[in-house]
């Protein structure tokens, strides 16, 4: 599996958002998106699930123009996990997670006993089995983001999106989600896009990292080459030390007090 964007733009109104961009995402790799606010990293991450077209340029999924793909065919490809996403009807938790099976199910038709054992174990997997009948809209912050967590997941797509998905989160359940992320992106070969603001969490799961600034790449690489106190420097302009720190295993960003 392999997302190529070529020569892409898009703006809102005249608001120019995303400039000249060209980049590729292939299988098997955990890659995040680090920005100041506003510098284009929803808007990309939109671009690619077609939720948005750009206004130049194309996207390609396997050579697939993604605006050539109907939305079920989208969907089998691509899942979405929103730090903002809302459900106004009183959905119990099960029916959410199940409905990351929509694509799969035939009009008309009930779910198979595949994809309510689907279901089942991936609200497992995601420590919500105890929530099944609960309502999303009575839930805390945390476990309705766990939920939709577990409703992508369960969609079982070859291509994850992932923005701002752990905002909600404490740090035990980030943690859990981060490690399933990553044993997906191993085991099952998929391409995992991560928005961050967390440059340390980021720098800890993952293999590549794409900086971006005012809607233009200012680096895209191997995570240990990108993260360096030049380039935080550059995107962010603030001042910073950057060590491998030996516990995580990665580089870390540390960032003087005044």
């Amino acid at each position: 599996m392999k997302i190529n964007l070529h020569n892409i733009s898009f703006a809102y109104d005249h608001d120019i958002i995303i400039k000249n961009t060209s980049c590729s995402f292939v299988s098997g790799n955990f890659y995040s998106i680090l920005g100041p606010n506003g510098s284009g990293k929803t808007t990309l991450l939109d671009l690619i699930s077609g939720f948005l077209r750009p206004g130049a340029g194309d996207i390609d999924i396997d050579e697939a123009p993604i605006l050539s793909l109907s939305k079920k065919e989208i969907s089998k490809k691509i899942s979405l996990v929103s730090q903002d996403y809302t459900i106004n009807f009183p959905f119990s938790v099960k029916e959410v997670v199940m409905m990351g099976r929509h694509p799969y199910i035939p009009r008309f038709s009930h779910p198979s006993t595949h994809d309510l054992n689907r279901v089942d174990a991936t609200m497992e997997i995601c420590g919500i089995s105890h929530l099944h009948d609960r309502k999303i809209n009575e839930l805390s912050g945390g476990e309705k983001q766990r939920c939709v967590f577990a409703r992508a997941l369960c969609q079982d797509t070859p291509i994850l999106l992932l923005d701002e998905a752990f905002s909600n989160m404490d740090i035990s359940h980030t943690l859990q989600m981060l490690q399933l992320v990553k044993k997906s992106v191993k085991e099952k070969n998929k391409v995992v896009i991560s928005v961050f603001h967390d440059l340390n969490l980021a720098s800890s799961w993952s293999d590549a990292l794409l900086m971006l600034k005012e809607g233009e790449i200012q680096a895209f690489g191997n995570t240990q080459d990108v993260l360096s106190q030049q380039t935080i420097k550059n995107v962010f302009n603030v001042e910073s030390i950057v060590e491998f720190n030996k516990h995580v295993k990665a580089k870390q960003v540390y960032y003087p007090s005044v």
